[in-house]
């Protein structure tokens, strides 16, 4: 939503307005008496006089704090009354679909201005938020597919444009789908992007779980509908492919695909359960995983299955793996458990079944050939996400409050940073170091923290226009 035309001119007019000095409440409560006088005409009329006086100061005051209260440039402390308390980002009127950070100063996020159509635009800021620049614009119709930044120069970026070629009903046909990928590339930060001259590879339609180790080794998911997916692997930064294996039974293009090395990599199940029904109510048929995770010690080409000590309550729910996160030889695997399972319902406009959801997470000490040390963790994958500094401490999020662990999970202190229904967003790539942490809060807002998330401070998103 867009601010008010009220709201514009209020902080057009206050934007260069600058707070009073201390000097001036000084001098208001050096005019207090602070000392009988002797009585004199209209004494009544000095003391109305100097009350309003500092009634005045006091209103200004209040008002410029919540100027900077509204664009984020302060947080009150929380728990004051009325949830006035956190910080309190300031609002962009688009969403913030995709975004990636590399320092302190420098990130860069995909604006999304309208809910359903409009352009998608790509912004970039080496300050910190104070200034940001329009690097890229991706028309209505396209969207983006994904893009990467691998340093301050290089990156990528894949953008989903319709087909111009005729449609096709048969599998892998050229015009057997109605869009197609343009990847760019740019060597200066995004100011310039070369579109790669890359055939549409026809054989290999669906791909999906890409991972890149570095710029130019990757692994991706790629295949055929009702064939086997197949695991293809790049040495050349996605210019040239070729099959390395097959994805184990159970795995889908929607698995989780990631690797600490050359040789080792990680697959997750993408769901344990399937809650679906025809028109007339009947279960689809789903074949469960053959399990949640598998590894594989040969770049790809065998996958084999992890054993993992699941909570018994996973037993008849819903079980969501993240991919695992290596710190040496220690490993920290965060899932969550969802239940009851859902029943159909004859009329999709009636409330669908209250569930829970629980948190947990496994550790290894062995690379990840074993799994242990359950503990049931606050927050979680959808209450904002889950941040690892190294094996032991830990920064999860639950709506505007932090849960810190330096234990491992065993003990928890929790502190409420942003102001109350606002709610964080981590992910591993919000962390950059052990100082600077990156957040989106909401749809629209971003936050960040350069002494470990100690301490909150609020970036302002750029102001995009619509025409290009």
């Amino acid at each position: 939503m867009k601010p008010s035309a009220r709201s514009a001119i209020r902080n057009d007019i206050l934007a260069d307005y600058e707070a009073p000095s201390p000097d001036l409440v000084v001098r208001v409560i050096r005019a207090i008496p602070n000392r009988p006088k002797p009585r004199v005409a209209h004494g009544g009329r000095v003391v109305l006089q100097t009350a309003a006086v500092v009634m005045t100061a006091l209103i200004i005051g209040i008002t410029m704090i919540g100027v900077r209260v509204a664009r984020g440039e302060v947080a009150l402390p929380a728990g004051l009354p009325f949830g006035v308390g956190g910080l309190h980002p300031p609002a962009a009127s688009y969403s913030i679909v995709d975004a990636q950070y590399l320092s302190a100063g420098t990130a860069w996020i995909i604006a999304q201005l309208h809910e359903h159509n409009g352009p998608t635009v790509m912004m970039n800021t080496t300050d910190g938020g104070k200034t940001w620049h329009e690097q890229f614009r991706i028309p209505d119709g396209s969207s983006v597919g994904s893009f990467r930044f691998w340093n301050l120069r290089d990156g990528e970026l894949a953008v989903v444009v319709p087909s111009t070629l005729p449609p096709s009903k048969t599998p892998g046909a050229p015009g057997s789908s109605n869009t197609m990928d343009r990847t760019y590339r740019t060597h200066d930060g995004g100011a310039h992007w070369n579109l790669l001259d890359r055939p549409v590879d026809w054989k290999n339609p669906m791909l999906a779980g890409g991972f890149f180790l570095t710029q130019q080794e990757g692994w991706r998911f790629s295949g055929l509908e009702l064939a086997p997916m197949v695991v293809q692997h790049t040495i050349d930064g996605g210019d040239h492919w070729t099959t390395v294996g097959t994805i184990p039974a159970g795995a889908t293009l929607a698995s989780s695909l990631t690797f600490t090395d050359r040789q080792t990599g990680w697959l997750t199940a993408n769901e344990s359960e399937s809650n679906a029904w025809d028109a007339n109510g009947k279960p689809i048929p789903f074949t469960a995983p053959t399990a949640l995770l598998w590894i594989t010690r040969d770049g790809g080409q065998t996958w084999a299955p992890i054993d993992l000590p699941l909570p018994a309550e996973a037993a008849a729910n819903e079980v969501r793996l993240e991919a695992p996160v290596f710190f040496g030889r220690d490993g920290l695997l965060e899932f969550e458990v969802t239940g009851p399972p859902p029943t159909f319902r004859p009329d999709p406009s009636q409330p669908p079944t209250t569930t829970w959801m629980h948190s947990y997470m496994l550790q290894s000490h062995d690379g990840g050939r074993h799994w242990g040390e359950l503990e049931h963790t606050p927050g979680g994958l959808q209450q904002g996400g889950a941040l690892f500094f190294d094996a032991r401490h830990w920064l999860l999020s639950q709506g505007p409050d932090i849960k810190e662990t330096l234990d491992a999970g065993k003990t928890w202190t929790t502190r409420q940073v942003l102001a109350s229904g606002l709610e964080f967003n981590f992910a591993p790539w919000n962390y950059i170091d052990a100082k600077t942490i990156w957040s989106q809060v909401g749809a629209s807002m971003l936050v960040r923290s350069t002494d470990g998330g100690a301490h909150w401070t609020a970036v302002t998103p750029p102001t995009i226009k619509e025409g290009s």
